[in-house]
C-alpha cells in the first residue's frame, strides 16, 4: 500500500479543486481546520490502519498535515476495546492484536485529539469475501487521450461470493517489472550503477462494482489493468499484484461519489465536498471531518506475465530513450540526468546531442531492488 492510501488522495483532489477553481467560489471558512479520516479493518492479521491529517488554509500552498498525538479505539461488538499505536506522524495501528477483523462481525473507532476534539464512526459489519478466481490478459484496442488508437494487453479477474449473498466490490493494484537499460555505458556516472532496476507503480484509482444486479454473485471480466504495445514492461519480468476488498454497500455509496467528483470532467460542483458523507461524525458541531472507517473482507492475488503469452507484437526498446538534442547557451545539461553522446558549436550556443541517463544506468530513475511484495522464490 503506498504512503498515502486513495482516500486522502482523492480528498486532496477534491480539495484541491475547490481552492483552485477560478469559475466556482465556495463560502468557506479559513480558520476551519478539517480532519481527514482514512481508516481500514478487514480479515487480516493486525490490519487495522487509521490515517489522520488536517487540511489547512485554502489560502496556503494546499497540504495535508499529519494529525498528531491523538488517541485512537478501535472497538467490536464483542465488547473489546484496543488501543491504536501511532507508528509514524498521523498514522496509527493495531500493534497488540487484540482485536482481528471477522466476517460477520461489526467495528467502529473513536478518536481523540490533542485538542480534545472527539469524533467517532458507525459500526460496519464485515462482509464476507469475494474469491478471485483468476487473473488475466487480453489483446485489446485502447482509445488515449489524444483520441488516437494503441494496441495492448488489459488484464482482468475473475471473482465469486461463495455465500452468494455480498455485492459491493472494490480493487487496488500495483504493479512491478524488471527494467534492463538498453545502453551499456561507457563512462559510469554513479558509483552503483546498475542496469538491472524495478519499476513500481500505484494506482491513486478509485475501481468498484456493484453485483446486486446477479443472482449469482460470480463476476467476470472486471478491469485491473492496461498495458500499452509501445511499453517494455512485458519484455521481461513483470508482476501484477492485486487487493480485492468486500465492502459494504454504505462504503459503495461512499466510494461511488468519490469517484463521480474524479470523472464528472468539468463538472465538478454537482457534488461538492459536504454532500460526500462518510462514516465518521465530530460530537461537537464546531468541528469538521472527512472520511470513512471501513470493515472489509480482503483477497490477494499475484500473477506475472509474459509476452510469450500473447501474438501482439510488443516493443522491446523503451522509445523514451531515443536521442534527442538540446541547444543551450550557458552550462552544459547535468550529467546527473543526461548522457552526452556528442557535441557541437553553432554560433553563440552548444548543441548537444542526448539521451537520459537511465536509458545507461536505471538505477537513476528506478529502484534497484525488487519490492517487498514481490515473490521471493523470483
Amino acid at each position: 500500500m503506498c504512503l498515502k492510501t486513495k482516500l486522502i488522495y482523492f480528498i486532496t483532489l477534491i480539495l484541491l479543486t475547490y481552492s483552485c477553481t477560478e469559475t466556482f467560489y465556495p463560502k468557506v471558512d479559513e480558520n476551519i481546520s478539517v480532519l481527514v479520516v482514512d481508516g481500514k479493518i478487514t480479515n487480516e492479521i493486525s490490519s487495522c490502519e487509521v490515517r489522520l491529517f488536517r487540511t489547512v488554509k485554502f489560502t496556503d500552498e494546499f497540504s495535508l498535515k499529519p494529525e498528531i498525538d491523538a488517541m485512537v479505539f478501535l472497538h467490536n461488538d464483542q465488547g473489546e476495546t484496543e488501543v491504536l499505536s501511532e507508528l509514524e506522524p498521523g498514522v496509527y495501528k493495531s500493534t497488540s492484536n487484540l482485536i482481528q477483523g471477522k466476517v460477520g462481525h461489526s467495528y467502529w473507532i473513536e478518536i481523540q485529539t490533542i485538542s480534545n476534539e472527539k469524533y467517532e464512526s458507525t459500526p460496519e459489519l464485515m462482509p464476507s469475501a469475494f474469491e478471485i478466481k483468476s487473473l488475466y490478459g487480453e489483446e485489446v484496442e485502447v482509445i488515449k487521450e489524444d483520441g488516437s488508437k494503441e494496441k495492448g494487453i488489459g488484464i482482468y479477474f475473475d471473482a465469486t461470493n461463495q455465500n452468494n449473498k455480498e455485492n459491493y466490490l472494490r480493487w487496488e493494484y500495483r504493479e512491478s517489472y524488471e527494467y534492463r537499460s538498453p545502453y551499456t555505458v561507457v563512462k559510469k556516472y554513479y558509483d552503483n550503477a546498475a542496469s538491472t532496476c524495478y519499476p513500481l507503480n500505484e494506482f491513486p484509482l478509485i475501481n468498484i462494482y456493484n453485483a446486486t444486479d446477479l443472482s449469482i454473485k460470480d463476476v467476470k471480466h472486471l478491469p485491473v489493468s492496461t498495458i500499452l504495445q509501445h511499453e517494455v514492461k512485458l519484455e521481461h519480468e513483470y508482476l501484477l499484484d492485486m487487493d480485492l476488498y468486500s465492502i459494504s454497500p454504505e462504503n459503495y455509496q461512499f466510494w461511488k461519489k468519490m469517484k463521480a467528483i474524479h470523472q464528472s470532467n468539468g463538472n465538478l460542483y454537482d457534488v461538492i465536498p459536504a454532500n460526500i458523507q462518510g462514516n465518521i461524525t465530530a460530537c461537537e458541531n464546531n468541528c469538521e471531518v472527512l472520511g470513512y472507517f471501513e470493515a472489509s473482507s480482503v483477497r490477494k492475488k499475484q500473477q506475472f506475465f509474459s509476452k510469450s503469452e500473447f501474438s501482439l507484437e510488443l516493443s522491446d526498446f523503451d522509445q523514451e530513450c531515443e536521442k534527442f538534442i538540446l541547444r543551450i547557451e550557458g552550462p552544459p545539461p547535468p550529467l546527473s540526468k543526461y548522457y552526452i553522446i556528442d557535441s557541437y558549436f553553432e554560433n553563440m550556443a552548444t548543441v548537444y546531442i542526448l539521451r537520459w541517463r537511465y536509458c545507461y544506468e536505471c538505477n537513476e530513475k528506478y529502484p534497484i531492488n525488487k519490492p517487498k511484495f514481490w515473490p521471493l522464490s523470483n
